[in-house]
Parts: structure tokens; sequence; C-alpha cells
């Protein structure tokens, strides 16, 4: 146990050490080649122009540390076992991290990145990350090719909703910091090594990206960042190395990423009821605007600190429900902090909502998705 321990407890330094270095590495590349943000743009109204690709940065930290432990012999028996999710990571993380770097650079529209971020999903379906069945009342009811849908879904569910959290300076860093270290308390708990590895390198490499992008960010992760951030999150959401039944979408590490879904199916569900037609209404839910909770919060608060509290505290909640539905003396108790949490999400969102329409101005700093 105390070897294991080590192990991981390098592994979270070297994540962190390589993503702090990899940053500092990054922005400077990005600076000299342009690639920035500005502040006259108008969704984005930072006082200085801000380099972006911070994510290239994070997936270094996460993959090379990962590559170096490979040489452990324990660490090369746990691949050997699990060669098929590690195969379906990489190749599904490569397409996500292919789109997020064109996006950052280039720019892509909405058809272009649900397209890519299908393909990604589809791969990670097919080497057996889906919901296969659910268990009610003690029966087990196979889901089939519904299971297999759903999971599509889930998984591009999650890489959009963490995309759109990443809407003000380190907010996505710290929700996503949070969710991982809950996923990997609860892979613990199931003696999943598979996930613990995964979230440990991802929670290290967060954790040194953090001090570049604290507010006043020097760098933003762009989408190459929350795009994968989001692939990985939704992959170990799904992993099921230890066979045992669970409740559809709400069991499990799932809930640990119910505040940025929740609030991603908020507001879609906002700028569709927008439209008149079906197809304006479909087009209208993929038109960015400023009705995520942390435009509503800063709005409300005038202070982005606040507006970051308050989101960390609800993820809180839902993190420590995540962990704690996953033990059976503790479930009940982990709902009723899991409903907690929701209720928390809903009087933030629309208890005293500003009358005033929320203008670009309301956000200053931000790295808008």
């Amino acid at each position: 146990m105390q070897t294991e321990l080590a192990a991981l407890t390098l592994l979270f330094l070297c994540s962190a050490v390589t993503s702090y270095v990899s940053t500092g590495i990054v922005r400077k590349a990005a600076d000299q080649a342009g690639l920035v943000d500005r502040p006259d743009d108008h969704r984005k109204h930072h006082l200085n122009a801000t380099p972006r690709l911070g994510g290239l940065a994070i997936i270094f930290g996460f993959g090379f540390p990962l590559l170096l432990l490979a040489g452990n012999s324990h660490a090369a028996e746990l691949v050997a076992k699990n060669i098929s999710y590690l195969f379906a990571m990489l190749a599904s993380g490569s397409l996500i991290v292919g789109l997020g770097v064109y996006d950052d650079i280039v720019g892509a529209n909405a058809p272009k990145k649900f397209l890519i971020q299908t393909a990604a999903a589809v791969i990670l379906v097919s080497f057996g990350f889906k919901f296969t069945f659910i268990s009610i009342a003690g029966h087990v009811f196979e889901l089939g090719i519904v299971g297999s849908l759903a999971s599509v879904i889930w998984i591009v569910g999650v890489i959009n909703a963490v995309n759109f959290i990443d809407g003000i300076d380190m907010l996505a860093t710290v929700v996503s910091i949070t969710i991982a270290i809950s996923f990997a308390a609860v892979a613990i708990i199931r003696q999943d090594i598979f996930s613990l590895v995964i979230m440990t390198a991802l929670a290290g490499s967060l954790l040194g990206f953090f001090p570049w992008n604290r507010s006043p960010a020097r760098i933003f992760m762009g989408d190459s960042g929350s795009l994968f951030i989001g692939l990985i999150l939704a992959a170990c959401s799904l992993a099921r190395p230890i066979k045992s039944p669970t409740a559809f979408v709400i069991g499990g590490p799932m809930l640990a990423l119910a505040l940025p879904v929740i609030d991603t199916v908020f507001v879609m569900s906002h700028r569709f009821r927008t439209g008149v037609t079906f197809g304006e209404r479909v087009r209208q839910m993929f038109n960015a605007d400023r009705r995520h909770i942390h435009h509503i919060l800063v709005a409300r608060f005038g202070s982005t600190f606040k507006a970051l509290l308050s989101i960390w505290v609800v993820t809180l909640f839902f993190g420590a429900a995540a962990v704690m539905t996953t033990h059976e003396t503790s479930k009940y108790y982990g709902y009723t902090i899991g409903i907690i949490g929701f209720i928390a999400l809903i009087l933030l969102r629309y208890w005293h909502r500003p009358t005033q329409p929320i203008s670009d101005a309301d956000v200053a700093g931000s790295d808008v998705a």
C-alpha cells in the first residue's frame, strides 16, 4: 500500500511541476506567435492581450508523467490490464486535442465541433466506456444499443459542459480539480486503479496550471484544454473496471459533474425556447450568450471572486455526494447532500436575478467558451 501511495504522490507532483513549467513555455510561445485573446474583442473584455493554448501545457503535464510511470513494473501491469481503455483514450483524446488547437488558432463552427466530439465519443463507447445496464429494485436491465446511444450523448454533453464553464478566470480549473479529486476518492472506494491513476495525473496537471490561470489570468486554457478535460472526466465517469449495478446518469462519480452539466441543460433549454421555428430554435441553442451561471453571478455580486466561490461550494456538495453514494452505508446521506447542492444551484441561478440584461462588460477578464 505504501508503494502505491508513494507512486501516486510522485505522479501528482510530477504532473504539477511538468504542467507549471510547460505553461510558462507555452505562454511565451503563444505570445510571440500572436496567439492571444485581445481585449477589444466584443465578447472578451480582459484588460490585456492574453495568450491562449494553455490547454497544451495541461495535456503535456497530464501525459508525460504517465509515460514515465509506465516504466514502473507495477504500472506496466496496470497498462496490460487496461490496454483497451488506454488505447481508446489515446485515440479519442487525439481527435479532441486536434479540434481544440484548431479552434483556438483558426476557429471552428458548431457542426464541426459536434462532428469531431461525436467521433471521439463513439471511439470511447466502442471500447467499453458506456452504460451497459441499470439496477432497479434488485432487477438488472441490460441497456443494449440504448445504453450506447445514451453514452455518446453523455460524453458529448460533458465535453461541452466543461467547455462552457470556462467563462471567468480559473473557474474551469478550480471546478475540474474538485471533480477530479472526487473521482479519485470514488476510485479508491471502488478499487479502480485505472481511474485513480488518470485522475491523479489530471488533478496534478491542473494544479500546476492554476498559478498561471488565477485572476488576472496570464494565460487561458482555451478549447484545447477545456475540451480535453471534459473528455477525460466523461470517460472516467463511465469506466467500469469493477462491474456493479449503477443508477443511470445519477450514480457514482456522475454526481460530481452535476453543476456544469445541469447549467448547460438550463442554458440550452432557454436558448431553444427563444426561437420561433424548430430550425431557428436548434440554431439558437448553439449561439453564445451570457446565461451561464458564472455570468449571472458576476452580474449579481459584482465580483468574480464571489461568483467563483459560490460555484466552487456547490461543486463541493456534488463532489461529496458522488463519493458518499459510492459506499453502501452512506449512499442515502450522499443523495441528500446532492439534493442540497441542486437546491443551492437553483437558488443561485434564479433567486433575485438581475433585472437588467447581462452585458458584455459584466464579465471582465473572462475567457468565454
